[in-house]
């Protein structure tokens, strides 16, 4: 065993007590030998008397140096541990001594021990929070009395959360009865689902999901399902929809075709007469599913638009050219105003679309001698391009809706006239994929102005970058095509 400085001065100071314990015994023993043989009972009293005081000085001298030495070593040691206590990186200074340098061994290890589990609770609470803060959906914890124990980002931002709510009770911070109504079922020990409306501009509405923990607190998660519920309705109202347009031309076609079956096709004149309404109502269905077709494509974005500078008038004249024909029948006649030389960034075939809904959508709804136009004027780098009509108009409580799906002011009167209810939600599109903007606005004294914009010139490219090209260094975007000149 390897003995420190201290140790061997105690051990030092022990054994010189030792001697003069043991000279001390000799003398007090011959001393005493002395005292009976003169018969001098006072000095064998004055001998033990001084050999008391000598034991006990002694003693107290070994003591002394024996505490002094534990007591600086164990002093170091405090300082130590107390270095460490702050830091645990740092090291306890090594004694001298076996038994010291064993305990501040000890005591190093627990610290290096008690360290590594800091380190790891402190990196699982960093990935915990990175995880909470960054998931989508709210997040709330509560504990046994509601009052607020952890709150993420989201939660904060659906729910209007001020920057400090830990400790403070729910009830303060949100008054939504759903939500507290959705918590108090919880409490029974079941994991509840409740939709919830939040007040506000632009409802939302929202899933929540509330947790009990056996601590008597819940776990509450907010999801947003506004969007989710939206598209819910659209889906409903689209298969309600379809399944009307297309209920009428298959009854139509059905009862013609067991009509011609029952004997019609024996009366050339009646038979004509069917026939010709089984052409025009499968006439339809084709429009009608051509049209869904042509709104399937474009919102799961399958038909790629082409982003190049486009002739406006020629675009124009080829569209009046195609309906000419349809207006002379009706008696509208058709004129476009448009800048010799002007031109728009956008697709040639989608904009001819645009322009060709929008031309036979105004022939459709114009009395007959009315005039639509198409006209266009620049404002900066986008052009307007305007179809105006002499129609009857449009209520400004239909002009909100004017671009949805199977949308009709007058129902009755566009199925007489063969529309399929899609043309301008086709345009919408369209117009938007460009990069566009499109809307309606009353004319004075009547009718309608239907009017979208485009870019005179493509947009304007990124500016190169000196830095290195990300797509030099990773393969897998080096794959991704370019997007200029694409819409998307």
């Amino acid at each position: 065993m390897r003995l420190g400085s201290r140790t061997r001065s105690a051990l030092v100071t022990f054994g010189l007590v030792a001697l003069v314990d043991v000279a001390l015994a000799f003398w007090v023993a011959h001393e005493l030998e002395l005292a009976a043989a003169t018969g001098s009972a006072e000095r064998g009293r004055t001998v033990l008397v001084v050999a008391t005081l000598v034991v006990l000085a002694t003693t107290a001298i070994a003591m002394v140096t024996a505490a002094r030495s534990v007591s600086r070593a164990l002093r170091v040691l405090l300082a130590g541990a107390q270095r460490v206590a702050d830091d645990a990186r740092r090291r306890i200074p090594q004694a001298d001594d076996t038994m010291i340098a064993g305990l501040a061994g000890s005591f190093q290890q627990i610290a290096g021990e008690l360290d590594h589990a800091l380190r790891s609770l402190a990196i699982e609470r960093n990935r915990f929070e990175a995880v909470l803060q960054t998931m989508a959906p709210a997040v709330l914890a509560l504990d046994a009395e509601r009052r607020v124990t952890t709150v993420n980002r989201g939660a904060r931002r659906l729910l209007g959360l001020p920057e400090v709510v830990e400790g403070r009770a729910l009830v303060e911070l949100v008054r939504l009865p759903g939500l507290h109504a959705l918590l108090e079922r919880a409490r029974e020990g079941h994991t509840e689902l409740a939709d919830i409306d939040l007040p506000g501009p632009g409802q939302h509405q929202v899933l929540g999901r509330a947790t009990l923990q056996p601590d008597g607190g819940v776990v509450v998660v907010l999801d947003d399902v506004t969007e989710v519920r939206r598209l819910e309705r659209v889906r409903k109202d689209f298969v309600a929809n379809v399944s009307h347009e297309l209920r009428t031309p298959i009854s139509v076609i059905k009862a013609n075709a067991e009509t011609l079956l029952e004997g019609a096709l024996e009366d050339p004149s009646a038979a004509r007469r069917f026939v010709e309404g089984l052409y025009r109502h499968a006439d339809r269905l084709s429009r009608l599913v051509t049209d869904l077709l042509d709104i399937s494509r474009l919102e799961s974005g399958r038909r790629e638009l082409l982003g190049e500078l486009v002739d406006l008038g020629e675009a124009v004249e080829e569209v009046i050219a195609g309906l000419e024909g349809e207006a002379d029948a009706k008696g509208v006649s058709l004129a476009g105003v448009v800048p010799d030389g002007l031109e728009v960034h956008a697709d040639a075939k989608a904009l001819e679309q645009v322009l060709f809904n929008l031309v036979d959508n105004a022939i459709k709804y114009s009395p007959a001698g009315a005039s639509v136009q198409i006209a266009a004027q620049t404002a900066g780098n986008d052009v307007r391009i305007e179809v105006r009509d002499d129609g009857p108009g449009i209520d400004p409580k239909h002009r909100v809706r004017i671009f949805e799906r199977f949308y009709r002011v007058d129902p009755g009167r566009s199925r007489e006239m063969g529309g399929t209810g899609l043309g301008l939600s086709i345009v919408k599109h369209l117009v938007e994929a460009m990069g566009g903007e499109v809307g309606v606005e009353p004319r004075r004294p009547r009718g309608s102005v239907f009017w979208f914009i485009l870019r005179s010139a493509p947009p304007p490219e990124d500016p190169p970058d000196d830095g290195p090209d990300v797509a030099d260094d990773d393969p897998a975007l080096a794959q991704v095509p370019s997007q200029t000149g694409d819409f998307r």
